[in-house]
């Protein structure tokens, strides 16, 4: 660490004290302590004097070099590292993030206009209000400006065929925007505005997902209060770093709005280019096959209960997978050489099995014997069969991380080169057998090792909100080592640009999904985790997924 270590201050530490000095002293315009020292890290990045991935003094070492506390020390890394600069790794000290500089191919601010154009859907905007007031503290901490500064509070509604779908709640830093408090925000979204009045381009937004109810919002997004909603706390920002905006987001139930964000400062050391038109039209393809598979193996015995509900919500991953990301074995790879898929949510085997069908590991003959009776060779939870691309049993939640990163271990040995994939249900992520699992790959450093979580917001008893909120899967993944990325799991394009390239660190993705996807009477309802399907539903089943031909 020599060459990135304390030598590399010069003559520094007497300018932060010198500025210290004349801060204690009561002179106008001195920055807080934290924050020059902030700039001043900021700065030795920015000239590349620390090397991407190099780590950077200590706290102590800080503290010494400065003669300044640890809070204020831990402030400014703070500082940093939400604006992407640092990344703190747990047991190991903090570094330069890899990508600190540059905008990742692929990585964009998430715009809720920009995503309801990009799926082709007319929106209105209405702005319920709009004021200049006064920057209460907790949103001036968020925005890093004085409490009491002016901001501009909006709060608006977009609705889709007349039907609300979004409610959104925001403070904008007027001191970076002039004139932004003029502009009509039911034809100009804001961020076009923002980026007209700042004469700047906004390139980076954190964002926090939670599952909520309605509340208050209920009567601007035209639901009941107990009603599910997904909220986002999304923090965006310039490319200086400026923050310009903090606010809320209130999704209803089913909307897909979400592409791939990058969240808290971790920016992912690889991601793919965005699929071509027809790559994007086969994975979907793919995805519909599953889901008509799906419906298939529960209709075959219509007394059985199915757990159709994680099955239909994975079937984009598995497409992505096993439609191009993954080498199978059958592809032509050498068999040792292959990459390994752990499916530790076990129920959602009927999705496992035609696309293993369609990357040939599989056979027609082995789906038509079923899953039931003497003569199946594949069952409702999967039983381990190597031959066949299955490589653990499944069914009891919570084995599959550890068992996936005994995989990842043995092939680092080997020098295989093969990836290994692993997909969680997040009701699943209570089990506290996943997080130790997780400290082990992060401490281990597995880059060969891709989590998924399927984060379709229901377990069996309800919400898993309600029944143990886990809080940020993001921030655990990150706090074990982990890049960590969220991106829409309906989005066959935002997945392959995940999934498809490796990376330098273990990666966990974090997958929006809506379960029971594709079918009306199933989408975001827990009876449907498992149940029976009628020959009635079997129907109308049939009938919706037909539709979602044309839209393939």
């Amino acid at each position: 660490m020599a060459e990135n270590g304390m030598d590399a201050f010069g003559g520094a530490p007497q300018a932060v004290a010198s500025r210290s000095t004349e801060r204690s002293a009561g002179k106008a315009g001195s920055a807080p302590v934290y924050s020059q020292l902030a700039a001043l890290l900021r700065e030795k990045i920015g000239l590349h004097e620390w090397a991407p991935g190099s780590r950077i003094p200590s706290e102590h070492e800080l503290m010494a070099r400065f003669g300044i506390s640890r809070g204020t020390v831990r402030r400014a890394i703070s500082e940093l590292v939400d604006e992407g600069f640092l990344v703190q790794v747990r047991g190991s000290g903090t570094f330069v993030s890899e990508r600190a500089l540059s905008h990742p191919a692929g990585e964009r601010s998430l715009s809720f206009g920009e995503s309801l154009r990009e799926q082709g859907k007319d929106f209105v905007t209405h702005v319920l209000e709009k004021r200049v007031i006064p920057a209460p503290a907790d949103v001036a901490e968020h925005l890093r400006i004085q409490p009491g500064s002016p901001v501009l509070y909006l709060l608006r509604v977009r609705t889709v065929d007349g039907k609300p779908v979004i409610c959104q709640e925001g403070w904008e830093n007027l001191g970076e925007c002039p004139g932004l408090e003029d502009a009509d925000f039911s034809c100009e979204t804001a961020f076009d505005a923002v980026e007209r009045c700042s004469g700047r381009k906004i390139t980076w937004s954190k964002v926090r997902y939670s599952a909520s109810s309605a509340g208050e919002r209920a009567e601007a997004l035209g639901c009941g209060e107990n009603d599910p909603v997904l909220v986002l706390r999304q923090t965006i920002g310039l490319a200086d770093a400026t923050v310009i905006e903090w606010g809320l987001t209130w999704l209803r139930a089913g909307q897909e709005v979400a592409g791939t964000s990058v969240q808290d400062g971790w920016l992912p050391t690889a991601l793919a280019p965005a699929l071509a038109p027809s790559e994007r039209r086969r994975l979907s393809g793919l995805a519909l096959d599953i889901r008509k598979t799906v419906v298939e193996f529960a209709h075959a015995n219509p007394n059985m209960p199915f757990h159709l509900g994680g099955s239909l919500s994975a079937a984009e991953i598995l497409a992505v997978l096993y439609g191009g990301v993954m080498r199978t074995g059958a592809d032509g790879t050498p068999w040792e050489q292959r990459d390994r898929f752990v499916l530790s949510k076990g129920h959602a085997s009927l999705a496992l099995y035609p696309a293993l069908l369609h990357a040939g590991l599989v056979s027609q003959e082995d789906i038509d014997r079923g899953l039931l009776g003497p003569n199946a060779v594949l069952f409702k939870h999967p039983r381990r069969d190597p031959a066949r691309g299955i490589e653990t049993s499944g069914g009891s939640l919570g084995m599959g991380l550890g068992y996936a990163c005994g995989l990842a271990i043995a092939a680092n040995r080997r020098a295989s080169g093969s990836r290994v994939f692993c997909l969680l249900g997040d009701g699943e992520c209570n089990e506290g057998s996943v997080w130790e699992a997780a400290a082990l790959a992060g401490h281990m450093g597995l880059a060969s090792l891709t989590v998924i979580v399927d984060v379709n917001g229901l377990q069996l008893d309800g919400p898993t909100a309600q029944i143990l909120d886990t809080g940020s899967l993001a921030e655990k993944f990150r706090a074990f080592g982990f890049e960590a990325i969220e991106v829409d799991g309906h989005d066959v394009s935002a997945l392959w640009s995940v999934l498809a390239p490796s990376h330098t660190r273990p990666r966990a993705v974090l997958a929006h999904t809506t379960k029971g996807k594709g079918l009306s009477f199933a989408e975001n309802c827990v009876e449907w985790h498992d149940n029976k399907l009628t020959d009635e539903l079997y129907a109308r089943a049939v009938r919706e997924l037909g539709r979602e031909v044309g839209h393939v």
